[in-house]
């Protein structure tokens, strides 16, 4: 880990390292930043605030902002699985411990209601879904398990991935 980066850069750059090899605790990200437990737990109070600092470090969720700005809901929907299929590698190890913490839920499943709610606005949405239920189906075909299973488990190569998965979501959602 090099000495040149800002302290809170090395510590992330550290976490995110422990993290790929599920050893993510402070003393194991303090060791690989070549830092003391005390200068990491000076810059993140806990796991947690690590983990949220770490989280937007790497911009997962999606910014809603991002989302809010496509030309139109199939625009929108198609920019989330884009983006996810370009983060999940990446970010794999870091979303496999956020998966289990409810505000990183809530963040992702509202990106997605945004996205069912542009569809309802565009008079697109499916007349058989409420909100929350379109939400809470682009919620589950944008999770990282749905990723893993297609490309770690059937490998599937990324591009595949984003079609069908868009292509699928779009087709649920929609009339």
């Amino acid at each position: 880990m090099s000495s040149k980066l800002p302290t809170k850069l090395r510590i992330l750059d550290a976490a995110l390292a422990c993290a790929a090899e599920n050893r993510l605790t402070m003393a194991e990200v303090a060791a690989q930043a070549g830092l003391s437990r005390q200068a990491v737990y000076l810059h993140f109070p806990d796991r947690a605030a690590l983990l949220a600092e770490l989280a937007r470090h790497l911009d997962l969720p999606p910014d809603p902002a991002v989302i809010a700005a496509a030309p139109s809901a199939r625009a929108a929907l198609t920019a989330l699985v884009a983006r996810l299929a370009g983060d999940y590698p990446q970010a794999r190890p870091v979303a496999r411990l956020l998966d289990s913490q409810a505000g990183w839920q809530d963040s992702r499943l509202a990106v997605c209601r945004l996205i069912a709610e542009r569809f309802r606005s565009e008079g697109a949405l499916s007349r058989h879904l409420s909100l929350g239920a379109a939400a809470d189906l682009l919620w589950t075909l944008t999770s990282l398990a749905v990723w893993e299973d297609l490309v770690m488990v059937r490998g599937w190569p990324p591009d595949r991935y984003r079609s069908h998965v868009a292509y699928l979501a779009t087709s649920a959602l929609t009339k």
